[in-house]
């Protein structure tokens, strides 16, 4: 695939096995790569993090009572926006974490959500849902969300977190699975328009997709059915989503990333290698036990992964609100802060620090100076966590 490293092995998430052949659809990819970016810039910034607004509650006031947070973003008025999947809504606060008002709730009809899990202003000045199969698409006004439209899904990727994101022509971005000709699932993003065209990208070929995965086969009545198991800690594909068109994907064994430019040229990342940390006794017990339960479930004489003995150097990718790749470092047991490289196009312009107990990564709303995400306690209570940045020295 044409601008693309690396291209033997790959991580895909298998959600769904969908839709006859693919191929005639695919637009392969025709970029060309521009020169590496370097990781050893000497006057590059470092910024650290603080936690300045965290609020959700283990009993008490339901609008303060949290499942899952899938999303959380900031409205330009400065309003929280908070998309919770389970209890199938998204709440509104404000900049303060005061409760202003809901929209949501489950069903099929016109304004319904269902596992409501990712939110973004389009172009529009809409603010687009993701839930169960339909991107839905309201105005908000001061006390009430107004349900304007819908985009039903392209695919079976069902579930599957992926960021709402819109290219330079202003173009829905629909992320997940298709087959591809050979019959393997394969990650694909759909740039749809009003009009309903669609423009389909393979992001990398199935064996690159599926970094760290094996097939499992198994018969289910007259029926064969195929199951994914995951190499617990291995190297997995990754992907992320920016705003204006812009996208990267890398595995996570390696700091070699390929940054797609809006324009359809791709320039090529790479670090100084590093070293993942090693596995703690206690993560190394759980991952024996998950091979364990994987060989009982399913039949196995042997499991197709070991446990290896340090994880991937590189937990994630995702984007800032300028299009602004941040690369997420695995954390090192112990480590109080959790740690990204920070690049415009390939080059690395900064390094951003905040606290381990916040989850950034997917939850799409973050500017060089704030991030907003998720905590959860040793209870399993969901917050919501605003983090502010300040220049390091």
């Amino acid at each position: 695939m044409a601008g693309l490293r690396g291209d033997q092995d790959f991580a895909n998430s298998p959600l769904a096995a969908v839709c006859s052949s693919l191929c005639g659809a695919l637009l392969l990819l025709t970029a060309t790569c521009a020169d590496p970016g370097s990781r050893t810039v000497e006057n590059r910034s470092t910024f650290e993090g603080a936690i300045d607004l965290e609020f959700g509650e283990i009993d008490g006031d339901d609008a303060y009572l949290f499942t899952h947070i899938g999303s959380v973003l900031e409205d330009p008025g400065g309003r929280i926006i908070v998309a919770d999947i389970q209890s199938h809504e998204v709440r509104v606060f404000d900049s303060g974490g005061g409760f202003l008002f809901s929209f949501g709730g489950e069903g099929e009809g016109p304004g319904d959500l269902v596992n409501p899990c990712c939110l973004a202003f389009g172009p529009d000045g809409l603010l687009w849902v993701r839930a169960d199969v339909r991107y839905s698409a309201f105005r908000l006004g001061a006390t009430t969300a107004e349900y304007e439209r819908e985009v039903r899904l392209g695919h079976t990727g069902i579930g599957m977190l992926a960021p709402i994101t819109f290219d330079a022509a202003g173009r829905l971005v629909d992320v997940g699975t298709l087959t591809s000709s050979e019959g393997s699932p394969l990650f694909v993003r759909l740039h749809r328009d009003p009009a309903g065209a669609v423009d389909t990208v393979a992001m990398a070929d199935p064996a690159r997709q599926a970094t760290g995965l094996a097939r499992v086969s198994r018969m289910f009545g007259d029926s064969p059915v195929t199951f994914f198991l995951f190499q617990v800690y291995g190297p997995t594909w990754m992907q992320a989503h920016g705003p204006g068109g812009v996208w990267a994907e890398g595995i996570s064994a390696e700091y070699s990333i390929n940054f797609h430019h809006a324009d359809g040229t791709v320039s090529w990342i790479e670090g100084a290698p590093l070293v993942g940390p090693e596995l703690a006794p206690s993560e190394r017990q759980w991952a024996e036990d998950r091979i364990d339960s994987d060989i009982e479930r399913f039949g196995l004489d042997e499991h197709p992964f070991g446990v290896p003995e340090r994880k991937p150097p590189l937990a994630g990718l995702f984007f800032d609100r300028s299009g602004r790749l941040w690369v997420e470092r695995t954390r090192v047991p112990g480590a109080e802060m959790s740690e990204a490289d920070v690049y415009e196009g390939a080059t690395l312009v900064a390094r951003y620090l905040w606290p381990r107990r916040v989850r950034a990564s997917g939850l799409s709303w973050i500017t060089d100076s704030t991030l907003y995400g998720a905590t959860t306690d040793s209870l399993g209570v969901q917050r919501v966590a605003r983090v502010r940045f300040r220049r390091a020295g």
